[in-house]
């Protein structure tokens, strides 16, 4: 949704005072995203357009960081003479609101802790897509739970897995309070661990004592204690991610030692635009002779039109070929194109760039609703299906004769 958020606020902008936009504010954001339009566009035409970068929403919270921290990594055009432009939009901001909260600080909470939470409101009756994977967390003959890492802020597979399912995921937390990935309150634990790396919309950190909390968990003396600076407590925008502190360093250990322990990987709506977690998932290809990367994504790669991908319906819906060139081999290059744009990391050199091996990525061009209509009805009988015959090709490479 990170694209479509970035849409959003354009139309926002549109009538900024209606969403609470002032004037100073309104002409940051429009500079920044007619940034973002440059700087997405450079990057396609230096890839002879082979690949074409769009602007998100979560670039433009890491533009927003930078600037307001006075970072060295700069896109274009904002280095040189277009400083200027930006000191006398803060310089205007001061003017109009008369306050210490700085032009950026502003932006970026309004991002945050306004824009945010309403773009990712959950509507009931649209929830329809997920009852397949309800019915599968429901099932008695789903013996061991499935593990999901989510980098999504929302809550939408949590309420509706507990309102229309009575299947309560496991997100690290137990009474509200953070525990960790290794902790379950078996009493309301069921049939997922859904892991969310980036932090979600219902948590919140404490001042005093830095404790992780659930917000509808809170005590009363304890909203007082909110640390509004993670209000919500999640981690917005592309950059350096990994910290030394939890929940997100043991969630980012979990992460990695489940990808090494997994020989089939789904990546589902992912944009592989986080380096950081490329390289755990790439470490994890490399580091198997047989893993599999599965992308169900129905756009990603190569900008082409549908007549110029070829689809292998009989091998489950596996994307063979991307404009007549082994898709496999397209889309690793693509991966490798973000993990050494110095856009996206400030020390590109370090990430991890090359998938080894050359049939490490099955591609399905397929969205989330089909995927999960198409695979995990029926008690999930297609997606054990697909895993069986990855398992087929397995033990004949393992054992040729």
């Amino acid at each position: 949704m990170s694209s479509e958020m970035f849409g959003s606020l354009q139309e926002m902008l549109l009538k900024p005072k209606k969403h609470g936009i002032s004037d100073a504010e309104a002409e940051t954001f429009r500079f920044l995203l007619s940034t973002l339009h440059y700087q997405s566009n450079w990057r396609s035409l230096e890839k002879n357009s082979t690949f074409k970068f769009s602007p998100n929403i979560e670039e433009l919270a890491l533009i927003i960081r930078r600037i307001k921290n006075r970072e060295n990594y700069l896109p274009y055009p904002l280095t040189g003479n277009w400083a200027d432009k930006l000191i006398q939009l803060e310089s205007r901001f001061v003017k109009e609101k008369e306050n210490q909260t700085s032009l950026f600080e502003s932006l970026e909470n309004k991002l945050k802790t306004e824009f945010l939470p309403k773009w990712l409101e959950i509507q009931e009756d649209s929830l329809d897509y997920l009852i397949p994977l309800g019915d599968l967390m429901s099932s008695s003959n789903l013996k061991d739970p499935i593990e999901c890492f989510s980098l999504n802020y929302d809550e939408t597979i949590e309420q509706f897995l507990q309102n229309k399912h009575e299947v309560r995921p496991y997100c690290g937390f137990v009474s509200g309070e953070w525990k960790g990935t290794r902790e379950k309150d078996v009493k309301y634990f069921d049939k997922l661990n859904l892991f969310k790396l980036h932090g979600s919309l219902n948590w919140v950190r404490l001042s005093d004592s830095g404790a992780v909390k659930e917000r509808d968990r809170l005590k009363t003396e304890e909203e007082k204690d909110i640390d509004e600076r993670h209000n919500p407590y999640l981690i917005f925008g592309h950059g350096t991610k990994t910290f030394s502190f939890d929940p997100f360093f043991n969630l980012i250990s979990k992460f990695k030692e489940s990808l090494l322990s997994r020989p089939y990987i789904f990546a589902i709506g992912y944009s592989f635009f986080d380096p950081y977690i490329n390289n755990l998932i790439i470490e994890a290809l490399n580091s198997d002779s047989f893993s599999r990367l599965i992308i169900v994504n129905p756009k990603f790669g190569p900008d082409v039109g549908v007549d110029k991908i070829t689809v292998d319906k009989d091998s489950f819906d596996q994307v063979t070929k991307i404009d007549g060139v082994d898709a496999s081999l397209q889309l690793a290059q693509y991966i490798e194109e973000i993990q050494k744009d110095s856009f996206y990391s400030e020390l590109p050199e370090f990430n991890i760039q090359k998938i080894n091996g050359s049939d490490r990525i099955h591609f399905m061009n397929i969205g989330f609703d089909e995927f999960l209509s198409e695979y995990f009805s029926n008690e999930g009988i297609k997606l054990t299906e697909l895993i069986e015959k990855y398992e087929m090709v397995r033990k004949e490479e393992e054992n040729p004769f």
